[in-house]
């Protein structure tokens, strides 16, 4: 076996500037996938710059809430009232959709973004959740959910079979068996999984500096299992980073940076571990 990476810039579609690096990192070879939030307001440019890169088709990024920095989402679904406020529009709080939300209207609004896909013209191979919304609300059900359609569709999906090193620590109890449970669930519908995952998890508020993330990133890449995993990241440029708060924009800025630098390439290299297109 190999220790393989497939190293994923989240949020095409967010807005145009992110999506413009998006595509120029995975030009430059230095990104090997990305994701696509098809209700955010640059998806179809997104689709257009993907097209015209010759690039692969990007992944689903399944987006049920909206963001604090934009102008509210909508559903692309009809129908789905416990994923929305009065106005028709994603909730922008995640409490707020973690008491309403209802399997039913995930899997509605999960067809509908895969949909819009299709026409599109784009095969995405897999999903995943932005903001994690799957992955937590509701308990297991919304999870479980998840993974059916995965398996209906010929999906891989974003869980890993082994998880991450600093969650192996801080999990125990209830949440250790859920995760277990998915990932059992996952093997017996044959869904395909990524090894582990990858990441600067601090929050940004939380990030120092750059050095504190590239030294996140860089051990965990030297503890990297055999198989298929993935790195996860964010970039974006400055005009993008600029909308949010909080310290997530100056963690994009790093995230972008991180795979520009040649000790994030030397690693790779020093460690032997092969960029790929999926897992």
């Amino acid at each position: 076996m190999t220790r393989q990476l497939v190293v994923t810039a989240d949020d095409l579609g967010l807005d145009v500037e992110t999506n413009e690096a998006i595509v120029d990192l995975m030009s430059d070879g230095l990104v090997t996938a990305t994701t696509l939030m098809t209700v955010a307001p640059a998806a179809a440019d997104g689709v257009e710059r993907v097209r015209a890169a010759g690039l692969p088709a990007p992944r689903l990024h399944v987006t049920l809430t909206s963001a604090r920095e934009f102008r509210p989402w909508r559903p692309l679904a009809a129908d789905v009232p416990s994923l929305t406020d009065g106005d028709g529009s994603f909730h922008a709080d995640p409490r707020l959709f973690a008491s309403a939300v209802t399997p039913e209207h995930v899997l509605r609004e999960m067809t509908a973004q895969l949909g819009w896909m299709h026409r599109e013209g784009l095969r995405p191979a897999a999903l995943d959740s932005h903001s994690g919304s799957l992955y937590g609300a509701r308990g297991p059900a919304l999870m479980s959910t998840a993974l059916r359609f995965s398996a209906e569709h010929d999906l891989g999906f974003r869980l890993p079979r082994r998880m991450p090193r600093i969650a192996d620590v801080l999990w125990r109890g209830r949440a250790r068996r859920r995760y277990d449970e998915a990932v059992a669930h996952a093997a017996s519908l044959g869904v395909r999984l990524p090894e582990t995952m990858v990441g600067c998890w601090a929050p940004g508020r939380l990030l120092a500096s750059y050095a504190q993330l590239r030294a996140s990133v860089l051990t965990q890449l030297r503890f990297l299992p055999e198989g298929v995993s993935e790195l996860i990241v964010h970039p974006a440029p400055a005009a993008a980073a600029a909308r949010l708060h909080g310290g997530e924009g100056r963690k994009r800025l790093f995230e972008l940076r991180l795979l520009r630098d040649p000790a994030f390439r030397r690693t790779l290299r020093r460690e032997g571990i092969q960029l790929v297109p999926a897992w």
